[in-house]
C-alpha cells in the first residue's frame, strides 16, 4: 500500500497499529537528508529560511558548512537566517564569511551579521545593531533586530527592549521587543503574554502560546493548559500542546498525532488559502510531537516526511524525528 493511502486508511478509521520504523542510524540519515535538501531548495526561499533554523537546532555545528552556504543566498531572508543559524552554534570558524556581511546592502543580512558576530565574541558592531533598533526608518529591520536581541541571551540588552517596547511606534516591534524581555526573563513582559494567551485574537495569541512555551515561569503551563482544553481552533490548540511540551507536559500527544493529518481547512478566508492552513496545522503537529519526544510517533513522523504534499511540512516531520532521536537515551538507542 502507498503510504499516502497508509496515512488516509489509518488516520480515518483510527487503526492505532504503528507504521514501521527502520533502525535509528538509518531514520537519522534520511531524516538528515531531507533537512539537507530543504537547506538547498530551490523554488522557495521560505523553505531555504526555515531549514537554517532547523539545522541549526537538530545537527548542529556538523551542519555548518552547509548553513554557510546560505550566507551567499540570493534571498537575503535565507542570508539573514543563516546568519542567526551560525550564531546559534557559535560556530567562530565562519566569522570572516560572516563579518563579509556586515556591508551588505540589506539591512536585515547586516542584522543578522551583527548577531552572529556578537554570538561568536566579536562585539564590534554592537552600537550599529542597537542603533538598528531604536532608529532605523523600516520596522520590519527593527523587528528582526528585537528578534536577534532576544535570541542573544544577554541580560545586558534589557534596557534597550524596555525603551523599545514602551516607546516604538510599530506593534510588531514592541511585541518583538517584549517577546525578547520574556525571554530573558522579564516578569512583566511574561505577565503581558499571560494576558495575551487568553484574551488576545489574531497572530498575537499564538505567539503568545510559543513565547510562553519557552519562558521558565511555573504561571505559563496554567496559561498553556487552558488553551489546549478550550480552545476550538486547531492551531491554537497545537501551540498550547508544543508550549505545554517545552514545559515537560505531554498531554497534547494525542491530538497532535491526528493532526498530522488534519484536512479540514475554511475555504472562506482570501487572505489564508487552505493549502496554506494544512501546511500549518500539520507542520505544527509535527514540531509538537518533536518537543513531546514519544517515539511512538517516528512512524507517522516517517510517513508525513516522505509524503511530498508541501516541502515544509517535509522539512517539520524531518526535524521532529531528528528531535525525538536526538533526545533518545544512548543505551535505549543502542537496544533498537
Amino acid at each position: 500500500m502507498a503510504a499516502s493511502s497508509l496515512l488516509i486508511v489509518v488516520w480515518a478509521t483510527g487503526c492505532a497499529v504503528a507504521p514501521p520504523v527502520p533502525p535509528d542510524p538509518e531514520l537519522r540519515r534520511v531524516a538528515t537528508m531531507y533537512v539537507e535538501r530543504a537547506l538547498r531548495y530551490p523554488e522557495n526561499p521560505a523553505v531555504r529560511a526555515q531549514a537554517m533554523e532547523a539545522a541549526a537546532n537538530v545537527l548542529g555545528p556538523e551542519a555548518r558548512l552547509r548553513i554557510r552556504e546560505g550566507l551567499k543566498d540570493e534571498h537575503p531572508g535565507v542570508r539573514f537566517a543563516a546568519c542567526l543559524a551560525l550564531g546559534k552554534i557559535r560556530d567562530a570558524s565562519s566569522m570572516a564569511a560572516v563579518r563579509a556581511l556586515v556591508t551588505s546592502p540589506d539591512p536585515n543580512v547586516r542584522v543578522g551579521a551583527y548577531f552572529a558576530l556578537e554570538r561568536m565574541g566579536d562585539f564590534s558592531c554592537r552600537e550599529l545593531w542597537r542603533d538598528a533598533l531604536r532608529r532605523h526608518e523600516d520596522p520590519g529591520v527593527r523587528r528582526n533586530a528585537a528578534l536577534a536581541l532576544g535570541c542573544l541571551e544577554n541580560k545586558d540588552a534589557m534596557p534597550v527592549l524596555r525603551a523599545v517596547a514602551s516607546s516604538d511606534g510599530d506593534e510588531g516591534v514592541r511585541i518583538q521587543a517584549l517577546e525578547a524581555l520574556a525571554l530573558l526573563g522579564d516578569q512583566d513582559a511574561i505577565s503581558r503574554f499571560i494576558y495575551d494567551a487568553y484574551g488576545s485574537v489574531g497572530y498575537k495569541q499564538p505567539f503568545a502560546l510559543l513565547t510562553l512555551g519557552r519562558v521558565a515561569d511555573p504561571r505559563a503551563v496554567g496559561a498553556l493548559r487552558s488553551r489546549f482544553d478550550s480552545s476550538s481552533y486547531p492551531t491554537t490548540r497545537l501551540v498550547a500542546a508544543r508550549g505545554l511540551a517545552m514545559h515537560g507536559y505531554d498531554e497534547g500527544y494525542q491530538f497532535a498525532l491526528g493532526s498530522l493529518s488534519w484536512n479540514q481547512p475554511d475555504e472562506g478566508l482570501p487572505d489564508d488559502p487552505p493549502g496554506n492552513q494544512i501546511m500549518r496545522v500539520r507542520s505544527l503537529a509535527a514540531l509538537t510531537l518533536g518537543e513531546i519526544g514519544d517515539r511512538r510517533a517516528l512512524g507517522w513522523l516517517k510517513l508525513r516526511m516522505e509524503e511530498p504534499d508541501d516541502p515544509r511540512v517535509q522539512l517539520a516531520a524531518a526535524t521532529a524525528i531528528l528531535m525525538i532521536l536526538n533526545a533518545t537515551p544512548i543505551e535505549e538507542s543502542a537496544q533498537r
